[in-house]
């Protein structure tokens, strides 16, 4: 009986394991406590949030909130886009990379931007 608990217990801690590691390579990249998907085009990197990021807008009495799926833009001249917090620049360097947009960073650290296609990478875009 003991035996057959302890295979038991063992089962379900592979299994445990097995399902995170799956549901981690769901997220490809994190930033700002949020899931981003990766893609690539001639004009750069596109990442795309997996699911609605809620943000709140201080402006006095204006003040708002946004929930919505995101689009970032990395562009090939060090240009950054994102549909809900503006226009700014980007860089990477050895501890991931970065966009500046407004008063906002986000930051994607220890993460690197990979291509399917290496000529599409972008490499001028250094901190």
């Amino acid at each position: 009986m003991a035996s057959e608990l302890k295979v038991l217990a063992i089962s379900i801690a592979s299994a445990a394991l097995l399902s995170s590691i799956t549901h981690a390579e769901d997220y490809g990249y994190v930033s700002d406590n949020h899931s981003w998907s990766l893609s690539c085009n001639k004009s750069g990197y596109v990442l795309q949030s997996q699911y609605p990021v809620t943000r709140f807008h201080e402006a006095g009495a204006g003040s708002s909130v946004t929930r919505e799926r995101e689009t970032l833009y990395l562009g090939r001249s060090c240009d950054a886009s994102n549909t809900v917090l503006g226009e700014g620049k980007w860089c990477w360097a050895n501890g991931g990379f970065f966009a500046e947009l407004g008063q906002h960073r986000m930051g994607f650290p220890r993460q690197e931007l990979v291509c399917p296609n290496e000529a599409d990478d972008i490499l001028d875009c250094r901190c």
